[in-house]
Order: structure tokens, then sequence, then C-alpha cells
């Protein structure tokens, strides 16, 4: 159980989720996540990048045409031509001896009467148009709020959660000369510990030079992602100081451990949508992104029972408890190495323009997501006894207390990503603030979800400047309060983002944190 615990600790020391931006904001950006920061956000925003002429556009280029073309009317055509308009055969090939292909005329122009036509502009605008599909929609390129390319040279980020255990805690209780053979000092020691302790472990990290967009797309290669929960039951982590009073009774079916690290290799694109398809709104976007997971490492507990019972002077222990893990433990304890998994995700996204201020939209993350874990290992073990506290400090010796017995058998297993449900908003308050809004929903009781909605409030500053600020805060979720900070540093087309923050509460009475630093190219 021990070398289950710190692999998964050691796995989540090495990779993790999210990037600083993200943490500045506590998740509140959710509609301005441009390029290769997008790769885990509503793909819909990439459709700035891609647009279409519909039909009224077609229509209206039609009538700019019309308007630089002079008046031919069937009147005034025979006129025209019989009196002003007749050139001499002769004349044609002096005029027109320079020229190679019609298409190579930008400057010059014909004359009739007073109007002119250029012909650069009718050769662009030909271009554009197919009568044979006129109905159809035509991809153009306009002004966007994104780069057209972007990439990630560095990108770490991390947190650390505890769930009941704070800064103020520790300082008093392990660093401030507490001496634990004194009852009354034990005892406020032990208050911190009273309630469960969840710890959770969200990590990140990106390889160097592989999350990539250009125009509305993005490849995601290196964003490896990983997240641990451990949960001890409420009482389990006082009995190694006090063991348990006789009679009393802990149940150990709230013990639960989580852990899963992967690689999504994904494709983003974005699209804009024709108008009405939303029925609100003046433009509208929507996005996809499709991804591969590839899985390098899980464990969970499938099945805990048993109790602790105190008995006086000793603890009486008679539980069992069934782990699934994607890497088999030797017997020794080596690591036996890697083998990696499989599987799929889809995630969706729409999002539209409200008015030159605010923008809204709705997401889907990991639609249908899972994992095939084909060469995984179900360790199944049972112990029964009595110890006393002084047995379990000394962890190498409790085994010589109990009765055990343990099976190993190779199993495949399928685990399933929670999906999310995002509900997001951007208004431009002021030319130097914008405000960032969403609330998110979690589907499904495995790793990160959460039972209850987080909802997160950011907000960026001085958004067109070198030094951009972030600011965010979150309720609901996991810790109930979140905040975060932080800013962009933009040396050319290189930006460095640092950001960091706290959950569970305000500095020292908070009971996670987390940091982030990242590296990356805009153009």
């Amino acid at each position: 159980m021990i070398r289950i615990i710190i692999l998964a600790l050691l796995f989540s020391v090495l990779f993790g989720q999210s990037n600083p931006i993200d943490i500045g904001t506590v998740g509140a950006r959710q509609l301005r996540m441009g390029g290769q920061l997008n790769i885990s956000h509503n793909p819909a925003t990439l459709g700035y990048l891609a647009t279409i002429v519909d039909t009224d556009t077609l229509n209206t280029i039609e009538e700019s045409v019309d308007s630089l073309a002079p008046d031919f009317s069937d009147e005034n055509m025979e006129e025209e031509i019989i009196v002003e308009n007749i050139v001499e055969p002769d004349t044609i090939d002096s005029e027109f001896a320079e020229f190679d292909d019609f298409e190579e005329v930008s400057e010059d122009t014909l004359s009739n009467d007073n109007e002119e036509i250029n012909i650069e502009e009718i050769i662009e605008i030909a271009e554009t148009i197919e009568t044979s599909d006129v109905d159809e929609s035509i991809s153009i390129d306009l002004p966007n709020t994104n780069p057209q390319f972007s990439m990630s040279l560095f990108n770490l980020a991390f947190g650390l959660g505890s769930g009941s255990i704070t800064p103020d805690w520790i300082n008093d209780q392990l660093f401030g000369g507490r001496d634990l053979r004194d009852p009354d000092q034990k005892e406020k020691f032990l208050k911190g510990l009273s309630d469960d302790v969840n710890v959770q472990l969200p990590m990140a990290s990106s390889l160097p030079i592989v999350n990539i967009s250009f125009g509305p797309n993005v490849i995601g290669l290196g964003q490896v992602r990983s997240y641990t929960s451990i949960n001890l039951p409420s009482g389990l982590t006082q009995v190694p100081f006090k063991g348990l009073p006789s009679g009393e009774e802990l149940d150990l079916t709230d013990l639960k451990i989580q852990h899963i690290t992967y690689l999504p290799v994904s494709y983003s694109r974005g699209f804009v949508l024709k108008p009405g398809i939303v029925p609100f709104g003046r433009k509208s976007y929507a996005g996809v992104r499709a991804s591969l997971l590839v899985g390098l490492a899980e464990i969970h507990t499938e099945n805990i029972s048993g109790i602790l019972q105190g008995t006086g002077e000793h603890t009486l222990i008679d539980t069992e408890i069934e782990i699934n893990s994607s890497i088999p433990f030797k017997a020794d304890g080596k690591f036996p190495g890697l083998s990696l998994s499989y599987g799929f995700g889809i995630d969706l996204g729409i999002i539209t323009e409200i008015d030159d201020r605010l923008t809204v939209g709705v997401s889907i993350d990991n639609l249908l997501a899972s994992i095939n874990w084909k060469s995984g290992e179900r360790y199944t073990a049972s112990a029964a006894g009595e110890i006393t506290a002084e047995d379990i400090s000394e962890a190498d010796s409790i085994s010589d207390y109990l009765d055990q017995s343990e099976i190993r058998e190779s199993v495949s297993y399928k685990t399933s990503l929670p999906m999310s449900i995002h509900l997001s908003g951007s208004y431009l308050a002021k030319d130097w603030a914008v405000l960032d809004a969403n609330v998110r929903i979690d589907v499904g009781d495995t790793y990160w979800a959460s039972e209850s909605p987080t909802i997160s409030v950011g907000s960026e500053f001085f958004p067109g400047s070198k030094v951009p600020l972030y600011l965010g805060i979150s309720l609901g979720g996991h810790y109930g309060f979140s905040w975060g900070t932080g800013l962009s540093i933009k040396m050319g087309s290189v930006i460095m983002d640092i950001a960091g923050g706290q959950e569970g509460g305000l500095f020292n009475s908070a009971t996670g944190m987390r940091a982030g630093l990242g590296l990356r190219i805009e153009k």
C-alpha cells in the first residue's frame, strides 16, 4: 500500500495539468484562450480565424460590383457603341501589346464617359465568387483577435491541496516547538487531523515545441496531464498517535486512492457559423477537438472493506482492499516499466457575440472520453490482527503483527474521464479591463470530478499592454473558495506567463496552493 501511494505521488510531481493564465484567473477565462493555449479550453474560440460569406454577403458583393461598373443599359449601350466607343482594330493590338495576361493589368483602367473601372478590384472580387456555387459558403480571412501562429516553449503548473491542513496549523503544530508527549499539546495537534484528509495533486507540464497553432487549427502533442487524490477517513490519521479508545470503531470504506497520468494527442479546429443557426447574437462560432488519449499510468482503489476497533491497549484490524493498477507491481517492489494504453475523447464548443462587448459560450469536455488499460493488474490484499500505536509508528514491523494475504492477477480494464460542462461569458468593461466568468459542472464521480459546480470570475487588466495582469476568484468545487493572480511579460513575439494562487482560503488559512510558469511564442 505504501509503495502504491508513493508511486502515485511521484507521477504527480513529474507531470501536471493547466497553464499559468488558467491559474491566474482560476479557470474563468474559457472564451479568451487563443492559439496553442486553447488545447484544453472551448475550441470555438479558434473560430475567430475562420469565417464565411453567406448569401446576404454575396448579394452585397454583387451590389458593390454593380456600383463599380458604368450604366450599360440596353438603351444606352447601343448609342454608346455606335457613337463613342468604336475602336479601330489596329489600335487594339497597340494598346494592349505590352500585357501578356489580362490579370497583369493592375493600374490601368477602362474609360466610359466619366466613370472608371479598376481592373484589379474586379479581378479580386471575381476570384471570390463562383457563380455555380453562389448559395454555398466561401471562406475568407477577416481581422481576428487570435494569433495567426503560436507555439509553446515551456509550461509547468502544479497544485497541492490537503482538504483540511492549513499553513497556520503546520507552522503552529509542526514548527512551533510542540511537545507531543504533553497530552494537551498532543490534543491540539490532532484537532487539525480530526476530519477527512483529502490530498489532491493536480499537476502540469508541457514538453518543448510540441503545442502549435496556425490559423484556426491547434495541434497538441506535449500537454501531459496528471491527477492524484488520496482520501484518508476521519480519524485514521490519528491512529498512529493515540490508537483507538476501547470500543471505538473506524470504518475504512472512505479510504480512496486515485491517480491518472495521460497524454492527449489532439487536433482542434474552429469554425464560423452561418447567421441564424444561433437564434441570438450577431456572430457565432463553433469548435471541435478530437484527442487520442495515451495512458501512461493509472491506479485506483476498486473495493475497500473493514474496520479498525479499539480494544483497550490494542487496535483490532480486519480489512480487505482491492486495487486496480495499469502498472503491474513485482513482488520484490521493483518498478516494471510503463506499458502504454489508449483511448479517445471529444470536446465541443460554441460561442456567440452578443455585441461589441459581450460574448457567451458553452462547451463540453471529455465527451465519451475513456482509456482502455490493456496490461493491468488487480491486487487484492487482506490483513487481520492486533497492534498498538507504537507498532504502527514502526512501519517496518507492522507485518510482524498481522495475518496477511495477497492475490495478484492480470486484468484489462477501462476508466472513463469525468465529463465537464462549461457555461462561460466574457465582457469588455473598459478598454483596460476584461471580465470573464465560467460555471463548471462535472458529470461523473472519478478523478477530479466535483459534486458541486465551480463558479469562477476573473479579470484581465490592460489586455493590450506589454504586461497584462490577471486576477480571479472561484466558489464551489472541491475547496469552496479559491483565488489566483498572475501576469504576462511580452518581449516581442516571446511571452512569459507567471501565476500563483491558493485554494480553500486566504494566505495562512488556505488548504491548497497552485503555481505556474510558461514561455510561448505568438505572431
